[in-house]
């Protein structure tokens, strides 16, 4: 059984599950905007106390689960192929324009490259390591040649040195500040370790330059922080006839994903699709990253029938641009957790949302310890709107959090809580808002350990919270 509780989504997933709710207190509501629609005015309540007559202010509160979320963001072009990486036309070296054409027209073949061909070809190695990205545009076209050349090759063994001639073993302390150029430098800087994130590599070049060729010939070892091992070099594709060949990028080849264009969509779920972009559900706790995220009540046929028919995660382009668009049902049957909200009772204009851990609402044996996040706040940053204006509810008080405030730099806010702890927040409804129903929106996320399992189960928890104030 998959265990992990996550909100599955054809162009992504969004994490969700949940607990039993408990502690709803106050009447159903029916409002637009807790319904999952854009519609960000209040709802009324009839039975309301007024205000104006000098009744006390009071409220109820409730809290609800969501049937569907959906999150959309711009993903970064650089997902796939980084278009920073295809070179346009006017910068492709002169002496691989002629034969780019022909391998466009079917192939390119030669029994003599030039060294002004094999150096060319290099210009599109990046990094020290010789990785090669070439990517073109010609005529407004993009595409991949794959050049069949002799190409020089270099790497450290796989075993420590043993019996080495210490004159032929550049040492890794004292020596490294006096490489003689700095195509050597690049060279020992491809091959070698440093620390834990950069591992030993290989070195590649069509033209091997005259000042690596004499490195060899005094070196044959190199020490890093692995030790001292000795460079291996080859050639490869060392005989005739060298090629090269082309062939055009694809969208999924530039995105790393099929990218979906609105015409091919009914346009009831285009027009989903554009209420998601537009929404601002959770929009102060997702600025930052430029995402927007929608509750709603139901997804269109046409979303169901879409994703039936695919088993890979793709983009959608919409009005030009290309969007990642997750749509999700929560599963509120898998997350360890409980929440309860509850109005104050020493303050009308307040409520307490409480979370704490609950192993027996899970899916099997979930084990603490529990770690939650939210942008802005936990347990949730949350605000409502009156009259077209956003209105954040402040937290006045905490217990079981050691501050309101995000405390990493991504803007989460973490707690780690223990079996039988709980975090709550008390939150204040600005003492200027009239009687009538607010309805805010949170989100917070969940992970914890399941034994013999994945160490790292998570989930995500949205709620609207139907606020009445009379």
């Amino acid at each position: 059984m998959d265990r992990r509780a996550l909100l599955s989504a054809i162009g992504g997933s969004v994490g969700g599950s949940v607990v039993a709710l408990s502690g709803c207190v106050g009447e159903t509501v029916t409002d637009p905007a807790a319904n999952g629609t854009d519609d960000e005015t209040n709802g009324t309540d009839d039975g309301r106390s007024d205000d104006g007559e000098g009744s006390t202010p009071s409220l109820d509160v409730e809290l609800r689960t969501v049937p569907h979320v959906v999150t959309a963001y711009e993903p970064s072009p650089s997902r796939g192929i980084d278009p920073k990486n295809v070179v346009p036309e006017s910068e492709i070296p002169d002496a691989l324009r002629d034969p780019l054409a022909a391998a466009r027209d079917g192939g390119f073949e030669t029994e003599d490259p030039s060294d002004a061909l094999l150096a060319a070809v290099d210009e599109f190695r990046v990094y020290d390591r010789g990785e090669l990205k070439p990517y073109v545009d010609i005529d407004g076209t993009r595409y991949a040649f794959d050049p069949t050349l002799p190409t020089f090759t270099a790497e450290l063994a796989d075993e420590e040195a043993d019996g080495y001639d210490e004159d032929r073993v550049l040492r890794e302390a004292g020596q490294r500040d006096d490489l003689r150029s700095e195509a050597v430098e690049t060279f020992v800087h491809a091959l070698t370790a440093y620390g834990t994130n950069v591992a030993r590599g290989e070195y590649r070049r069509c033209v091997r330059p005259d000042s690596v060729a004499a490195f060899l010939d005094e070196y044959d070892y190199l020490e890093d922080m692995l030790g001292v091992t000795r460079i291996e070099t080859a050639v490869e594709n060392e005989d005739p006839p060298y090629t090269i060949t082309a062939r055009e990028l694809s969208t999924a080849d530039m995105w790393e994903r099929p990218v979906i264009d609105e015409s091919e969509l009914d346009a009831e779920l285009v027009t989903f699709f554009e209420r998601a972009l537009a929404s601002e559900h959770r929009a102060p706790a997702l600025s930052g990253d430029d995402r927007s995220q929608l509750f709603a009540d139901e997804v269109p046929d046409a979303y169901e029938a879409f994703a039936a028919g695919r088993d890979e995660p793709v983009y959608y382009r919409i009005d030009g641009t290309v969007y990642d668009i997750a749509v999700g049902e929560p599963r509120y049957d898998r997350l360890p957790v409980s929440v309860s909200v509850e109005p104050s009772e020493d303050a009308p204009r307040q409520f307490t949302l409480t979370v704490a851990p609950a192993p027996e609402n899970a899916d099997g044996d979930a084990q603490g310890p529990y770690t939650f996040t939210s942008r802005g706040a936990l347990p949730s940053a949350l605000w409502t709107f009156h009259e077209g204006e956003r209105r954040s509810l402040e937290i006045v008080e905490t217990e079981g959090i050691e501050g309101p405030r995000p405390n990493r730099s991504d803007g989460q806010a973490l707690e780690s809580l223990g079996a039988g702890d709980e975090m709550a927040a008390t939150y204040a409804v600005p003492e200027d808002l009239p009687a009538d129903t607010y309805v805010s929106r949170g989100l917070f996320g969940v992970s914890w350990g399941v034994p013999d399992q994945t160490p790292d189960e998570h989930g995500r928890y949205p709620f609207e919270l139907a606020i009445s104030v009379a």
